[in-house]
């Protein structure tokens, strides 16, 4: 029983922590894009201000995820991946 309530505690944090993730916008009434690092290269290109949101207000503002960002995202993933498979082989 404790273990089980050890387990949905992490999962709530976990989740509480994940959802709050902050991101990058332009606020260039033009942008439709969020990014998850502040030095992403398509972010550079911004002449207004960049500020700092959640992914939940951006995606309230119909920004989706860069192109950039996601697939540096998608590779940090898979390099995570192939990490934790070498570890486990050890």
């Amino acid at each position: 029983m404790r273990t089980a309530l050890l387990l949905l505690a992490f999962s709530f944090v976990s989740f509480t922590f994940s959802a709050k993730k902050n991101v990058y916008i332009c606020t260039d009434p033009k942008s439709q894009y969020y990014h998850l690092e502040e030095l992403c290269k398509e972010l550079e290109k911004c002449n207004y201000q960049v500020k700092e949101v959640t992914k939940g207000e951006a995606e309230d503002q119909n920004k989706r995820l860069c192109k950039v960002c996601k697939e540096n995202d998608s590779k940090n993933k898979k390099d995570k991946e192939m990490n934790k498979k070498q570890e486990k082989q050890e």
